[in-house]
């Protein structure tokens, strides 16, 4: 009986001293471990439409905003490692314009410095329109989607067609004025003194050649220095009138209409172009503010009442005259051997027409009545094949070799068009009313519209493509 009795004290003393060595275990506390993580998982710009999340590599965080973005007042949002905090912190404005240092700190105090650069992207260059308005506000517009770039603001309406030369975008105002601005920024490089530079009423566009602006104004065509607007040289004719025709420069002479008055010394003249010297002046064209066309050294304009005539561009000689008569203050264009011009009548509208003509001959090849209104001030372009012509309300597009009509676009009534399309990359470009249209150029479905607020009148586009070429309206002594 003892032996069991001894075994059971035993098992007795095991099982306590078991049970004490449990308490003893669990007496003894386990050290907390705190998290040193402290890492930026996302860095987000969650306000910008689409949100722009950025690049996260290493310490470095990285990310390309839209083109156009104020980077001076951006605000993340960032996600960082559990139990971390971050500063500057998530949610606060933050200027991107230079680098920015983010410091992570974990749960035990140790911390992670990022850095953050913001890079804005580079505008997708769909190509540029310019135009101006009744209200002095120059234009610079997406020529695929007609949104606006940038606005210059004049003092008096603008009725002159621009041009672009090297960057630079010239035109003048009413304000008697010529302006050459940045054609990327609309930032302003210089303006013409209106003391020295007399305008008045500017309709034409500037020419631009070698380096020199060629452009008529009161009494005076002037020659400016095209990068300072300084004078180089003036010609004075002591006409009334304005010389409101854009001048055309071929082979170092320059070739303008004035409008002047009957019996005057209103025509056509030939200048130097290096120092205005007059070679020829030719005045049975009469008066005339037809913008003068060079082909093959024929020389080409249209006059209020004499018709349309050709010229030797060496003497000024007549070569031929057609259809005496007409009101063809259109700019004519030369295409393939044919001359193209719009004109119309005082007394009636049955000569409301395009025609084309003979270049050399002066025979006519065919005539398009345009129904809604004579084409005398709208000045006709030729692309791939096509005519297109402004008249009354209506945008034409006329087969060039046949004269059958392709198709036309009205978008609205009642208002005039007064300025020339402009071709470009298969969109047409036409002011009609207070608005620029962006037609297509094979069908004449509207791509887009832009309100400027106020007539577009006299002023043609001008298109700079992303390529760089230039297209000019057929006012413009640049299409020659």
């Amino acid at each position: 009986m003892k032996t069991p009795a001894r075994f059971c004290l035993l098992f007795l003393c095991i099982i306590g001293l078991i049970s004490v060595w449990s308490c003893k275990e669990k007496a003894t506390p386990t050290p907390i471990t705190k998290s040193s993580a402290k890492s930026i998982i996302k860095f987000t710009f969650g306000t910008l439409t689409p949100a722009v999340e950025a690049t996260v590599s290493g310490t470095a965080i990285a990310a390309t905003v839209p083109a156009g973005t104020d980077i001076t007042k951006l605000v993340p949002t960032i996600t960082l490692s559990d139990k971390a905090t971050v500063s500057p912190a998530s949610g606060a404005v933050q200027d991107f314009s230079k680098e920015v240092s983010y410091t992570v700190t974990a749960e035990d105090a140790s911390t992670q410095v990022y850095k953050v650069s913001v890079t804005v992207a580079k505008p997708v260059n769909n190509g540029t329109v310019y135009i101006g308005n009744l209200d002095g506000n120059f234009y610079a517009l997406d020529a695929l989607t007609g949104a606006e770039k940038w606005k210059f603001k004049t003092d008096a309406s603008i009725n002159s067609t621009p041009t672009v030369v090297n960057g630079v975008v010239f035109f003048a105002s009413w304000d008697k004025k010529l302006y050459a601005l940045d054609a990327e920024t609309g930032a302003k490089k210089w303006e013409s003194n209106p003391v020295t530079v007399a305008l008045l009423q500017p309709f034409a566009a500037p020419i631009v050649s070698n380096g020199m602006l060629y452009y008529g104004g009161e009494h005076f065509l002037y020659a400016l220095d095209a990068a300072t607007g300084a004078k180089k040289w003036e010609f004075r004719n002591d006409e009334v009138y304005p010389w409101q025709a854009s001048p055309t420069v071929v082979n170092g002479i320059v070739y303008a209409s004035i409008r002047g008055s009957s019996g005057g010394k209103s025509g056509l003249h030939a200048l130097d172009a290096a120092t205005g010297t007059l070679k020829w002046h030719q005045p049975d064209i009469g008066i005339s503010e037809s913008s003068p066309a060079m082909a093959d050294g024929f020389l080409y304009a249209g006059s209020e009442f004499n018709g349309f005539m050709a010229f030797d561009a060496q003497t000024g000689a007549i070569k031929w005259t057609f259809a005496s008569g007409l009101i063809t203050n259109s700019a004519p264009t030369v295409a393939n051997g044919i001359v193209y011009v719009g004109a119309s009548a005082l007394t009636h509208t049955n000569n409301d027409k395009l025609y084309a003509i003979d270049a050399k001959t002066g025979a006519k090849k065919w005539e398009f009545k345009t129904p809604d209104g004579g084409p005398d001030y709208s000045s006709p372009i030729v692309a791939n094949g096509i005519v297109y012509i402004g008249a009354g309300s209506t945008l034409y597009a006329i087969d060039a070799s046949s004269g059958t009509k392709k198709w036309e676009a009205k978008p609205e009534a009642n208002n005039l068009i007064f300025s020339g399309p402009v071709v470009a990359t298969g969109l047409v470009y036409q002011g009609i009313g207070k608005k620029l249209y962006a037609f297509d150029a094979t069908t004449g479905a509207k791509k887009w519209e832009y309100d400027t607020g106020r007539a577009i009148s006299h002023s043609s586009p001008c298109v700079v493509a992303k390529d760089g070429t230039v297209y000019h309206a057929g006012i413009s002594g640049a299409v020659q």
